[in-house]
């Protein structure tokens, strides 16, 4: 059916009509709508900030993360806020304590050093300045050094690309030495037999030793012995000496200096306590200790035999090691000593 021209006009109208009122619904619409609505935890108190300091990109993050005000409200007004970086500010703030600025400033500088899991742990063992400090000089020396985030664990490995850097534990005074807590007791059975057995006291030269200690005590053999040192000698941070479960037993140092200075070919008789390192080398692992760089296992550790150096595993873990011959980095340990 053919339509008159009035008809056909009427129509044109009637949709054009149509169309803005569509046009205005939505704006209106527009004007009205809360971009908060999809936001559970929004209040009168927090709308205004929240609307103030978030753009539309940053309140669908916060959306679809459903990301609590608590997490963000203390950081949401300081310069440089991100709220990508909201959960990384508040488990730095849980976990250690800091300026709120500080802890933006760090976060957003350092991101890409750690995650939203590591983070805590990296908090919980170093400091914001210990971090900063290794991040601004040992990582640009060095980019594939790693700061070891679990010192929770007593097997922690350090190698050259793994370090604690200037990391202090909690250690207590056994004789003329500090070590960990949980070692006492066994050193201190191995100590009593050893009397009992040879008729004098065990002689311990070191325990724990700290980053500084270290870097003086690596740089006086670096410097005279530039080519050597490091088979045998790790640097601070990377020295294990740091952990507080090694102990040195005396004569240590006067062996490693007449095998650097090759005084004799054959080191065995350059021993110093000889008879103290044989009764060790097999009773040792009785009370949870190992050697840490045994025999024929340099190529594994990375590092020359060393008989006065020992690191603690626990009885159960030794007692495997020594029978099976096994250094460190070729044991599985379990989750404890």
């Amino acid at each position: 059916m053919k339509l008159d021209f009035k008809t056909y006009l009427a129509r044109i109208i009637l949709i054009i009509v149509c169309f803005c009122i569509v046009c205005l619904c939505y704006m209106r619409m527009n004007q009205s709508y809360d971009e908060l609505a999809r936001y559970p935890y929004v209040n009168d108190e927090n709308r205004d900030i929240i609307l103030q300091n978030l753009d539309n990109d940053d309140i669908n993050y916060m959306i679809n993360q459903q990301i609590e005000p608590d997490q963000f409200m203390d950081f949401i007004e300081l310069d440089g806020f991100e709220m990508h970086n909201t959960l990384l500010y508040s488990a730095a703030k849980k976990t250690q304590n800091e300026d709120n600025q500080v802890i933006v400033n760090f976060v957003n500088r350092y991101r890409s050093h750690f995650s939203l899991k590591t983070l805590p742990n990296l908090l919980t063992y170093y400091s914001y300045h210990d971090l900063i400090t290794f991040y601004e000089t040992e990582w640009v020396l060095n980019e594939n050094l790693s700061l070891e985030s679990d010192l929770s664990n007593p097997f922690v490995i350090l190698s050259d690309s793994k370090t604690i850097y200037k990391f202090k534990p909690e250690v207590v005074s056994y004789k003329n030495i500090q070590i960990k807590q949980e070692v006492v007791d066994d050193l201190q059975a191995m100590c009593d037999d050893y009397k009992k057995v040879m008729g004098q006291e065990l002689s311990l030269y070191k325990g724990y030793v700290d980053y500084e200690t270290l870097v003086n005590f690596y740089t006086a053999f670096k410097e005279q012995y530039p080519d050597q040192v490091d088979s045998f000698i790790s640097c601070a941070g990377q020295n294990e000496l740091q952990l507080g479960y090694s102990i040195v037993i005396e004569g240590m140092s006067e062996w490693l200096e007449a095998y650097l200075n090759n005084e004799n070919e054959d080191i065995s008789v350059e021993f110093a306590n000889k008879e103290t390192l044989e009764w060790l080398q097999d009773n040792a692992y009785r009370y949870g200790f190992v050697i840490r760089y045994p025999q024929e296992k340099e190529s594994q550790t990375g590092k020359e035999y060393n008989p006065y150096l020992l690191r603690y595993v626990g009885r159960k873990n030794a007692k495997k090691m020594y029978k099976s011959n096994l250094c460190m980095e070729e044991m599985e340990f379990s989750n404890s000593l």
